[in-house]
């Protein structure tokens, strides 16, 4: 049966108003899609601001300024290696500290291992500053005020600057200003070998500046003293090269005064 042309124009129109209907519903929840779209992007970035800001402001608190008594930083096998702190905090793997094993690997080197130990008790072994030791527990580099004795005896100064020793925890160098009791002051690089003191460069405070070189037959010296200098022992004035003994009497001397 053939379709009426105003039936064929009804169902166009009511076909037209439909699909338009569609589509304007289609636009309207696209444009609520993308205003809520908007809402999360501003909240999001609102969000990141305020985190990166937190984050900023809170690695400022935590890492500007960083407050602690002491520090104790141990190996990936857990032993104690490097000791931080005013004073510096205390260690059970520490040689210095533990008098058994003082006696086990200083003590015996000694004419009497028990007047080793008598003098040792009286020994300074805390600084200010920071000390590195081994894996086996033996201090190897000091650095920082009022750094400890060495493990043969009390300083007569009290030193601040950088020490280091050998593997096991003997003393064979360092650089710094010692303090006297009166409270004058000298600067001295040292070097030391097995037999003790090897080399020095050193500003002393009553005005010599020198080097001084230890041998086993005594010691060279060479540089500048004024009057009566305690270094190089001379009643006037003296720059130039002197060789002392093993007693300290000078054997020769070679004076480049102008």
């Amino acid at each position: 049966m053939a379709l009426r042309p105003e039936k064929l124009a009804i169902d166009f129109q009511t076909s037209y108003f439909s699909r338009k209907k569609k589509m304007h519903t289609e636009i309207q929840q696209l444009r609520k899609q993308v205003k809520h779209l908007r809402v999360m992007v501003t909240i999001t970035t609102v969000c990141l601001v305020f985190l990166a800001a937190s984050s900023f402001r809170s690695n400022q608190d935590k890492f500007e300024i960083i407050r602690a008594k002491g520090i104790v930083i141990e190996d990936s096998a857990g032993r104690d290696r490097i000791l931080l702190g005013a004073p510096i905090p205390s260690s059970a793997y520490r040689v210095r500290t533990d008098t058994a094993r003082v006696r086990q690997h200083w003590a015996g080197e000694f004419p009497s291992e028990d007047e080793y130990m008598g003098y040792y008790k009286n020994y300074k072994h805390s600084a200010i500053g920071m000390i590195i030791m081994n894996e086996d527990g033996f201090d190897r580099v000091l650095i920082g005020d009022k750094l400890a004795d060495p493990n043969i005896g009390n300083r007569a100064f009290e030193i601040s600057g950088v020490l280091w020793n050998d593997k096991d925890g003997w003393e064979r160098g360092g650089l710094g200003v010692n303090t006297l009791k009166d409270g004058r002051s000298r600067s001295i690089i040292g070097v030391d070998n097995n037999n003790g003191e090897a080399a020095h460069i050193l500003a002393l405070e009553d005005g010599t500046n020198g080097i001084s070189i230890s041998g086993g037959h005594g010691r060279l010296m060479l540089g500048y003293s004024p009057k009566d200098g305690m270094f190089f022992r001379n009643k006037a004035d003296f720059t130039g090269i002197k060789l002392l003994d093993r007693q300290g009497k000078t054997t020769w001397e070679q004076k480049m005064n102008p």
